[in-house]
């Protein structure tokens, strides 16, 4: 897989499997709240399978901290793969303590292959459906053979419509634990898939401004810089001063080589990441007299890791140059396992962060970081400086020595 398309998918999936432990601890909660309400009716029997909605909810925060912490695609389905393949083991459990095939068991077990089954790769999910299938037929088998006890969760001298009990407790599981929690789920990931197709529609009209803001600065560029060099080379030419001619076709090839260096800097593909940033610390030292600092790995990283880092970078030196006034500026990028931490810093007058919202290019920086799964951060205080940070997952990443 591309890592650009992996790098996107792992920070969208972790954002919403992050959000599908929080609808399941609503779940779970339900099921807790059944289980103190059926534990309140009058002659039910104890069962000490009240407990294990309240143990599935605590076993929710462990794997959700590790889940937060993967930073591969393949390890966040893998760690997602083994609490959904436990939730089976517990359903069984749970299944087993209530009565076998002779309540509504089998339907314990489908949250976990919907979950499953909607956000595995395909062979993943068919193993935890195969799981939740082993697990309940296991305990049906068993208990047929007389290997496991069979458990009543109910009086046996009544017919099941006549056993208040259980009509209490089929209605409140099936109403309110299942029904409800369903409808909850569901609208859960209609919310998400809406959220995601917003983000999208809102993406695509900002990168089509984007794109027409560049199409319109590129078209100025060369009218009112290329053009009229050319046309004045063109006059110089047809007045007979060849030496005025040669200085303008100087600088319009000069301005030529600029814009297309601004455009795609072919160190960048040549020579790599390091390399260019310290020819874009040059320029930019150069136009603006702030002094630049470079400090970057040796080695190769993947073009569109070192693209991103580059435009994330090149925009906020052009915000230090706009409305930093600062002095000096220290770019550092440093290998880590698994990816690069990247920083640019200035010691300029700094501003509060929540006026800048989303101006000084910040959502461009941060679309080209997030759409490598990445992160981006903004420190500032008024008289303290600036510092941008910004983080990339890497798979060809070593740690720097």
């Amino acid at each position: 897989m591309n890592v650009a398309v992996e790098g996107r998918e792992l920070g969208e999936m972790r954002v919403i499997v992050d959000r599908t432990f929080r609808v399941r601890r609503v779940t779970l909660g339900v099921f807790c709240a059944v289980t103190l309400i059926v534990l309140g009716v009058p002659g039910f029997p104890f069962n000490p399978v009240f407990a294990v909605p309240f143990a599935w909810f605590l076993l929710t925060i462990p794997f959700q901290w590790l889940l937060r912490r993967q930073r591969t695609l393949r390890s966040l389905q893998n760690v997602h793969a083994a609490f959904l393949a436990l939730e089976s083991v517990l359903v069984s459990y749970l299944v087993h303590r209530l009565g076998g095939v002779a309540w509504v068991g089998v339907l314990f077990y489908l949250f976990t292959v919907v979950y499953a089954n909607f956000f595995l790769p395909p062979l993943a999910g068919y193993v935890v459906t195969g799981i939740a299938l082993l697990g309940f037929a296991l305990v049906a088998v068993l208990e047929l053979a007389g290997t496991l006890p069979h458990f009543l969760p109910f009086r046996g001298d009544l017919l099941p419509h006549r056993d208040p009990v259980r009509v209490v407790a089929t209605v409140l599981v099936g109403g309110v634990g299942f029904y409800a929690v369903l409808a909850f789920t569901v609208r859960a990931f209609a919310g998400m898939y809406e959220r995601r197709r917003r983000a999208l529609a809102e993406l695509s009209s900002r990168l089509l401004t984007a794109q027409e803001e560049e199409r319109t600065r590129i078209a100025r560029k060369l009218h009112d810089e290329l053009g009229q060099t050319l046309a004045a080379a063109r006059w110089a030419v047809a007045g007979g001063d060849p030496k005025e001619a040669e200085r303008l076709l100087g600088d319009a090839v000069d301005g030529t080589r600029s814009l297309a260096r601004e455009l795609r800097p072919p160190l960048l593909d040549e020579l790599g990441l390091t390399p260019a940033l310290r020819a874009l610390a040059d320029r930019f030292s150069t136009s603006s007299g702030v002094a630049a600092e470079v400090e970057g790995p040796s080695g190769r990283l993947p073009p569109e890791v070192e693209t991103a880092a580059f435009r994330v970078i090149q925009e906020a030196l052009a915000n230090v140059q706009r409305h930093a006034a600062a002095e000096q500026v220290a770019i550092r990028i440093e290998r880590r396992r698994g990816g690069i931490v990247g920083e640019v810093a200035d010691n300029g007058q700094g501003f509060e962060p929540e006026w800048a919202r989303e101006g000084l290019g910040l959502s461009g920086m941060k679309e080209w970081v997030g759409f490598l799964g990445g992160d981006l951060r903004v420190r500032s205080k008024p008289g303290r400086g600036t510092h941008v940070t910004f983080s990339i997952p890497c798979r060809d990443s070593r740690p720097d020595r």
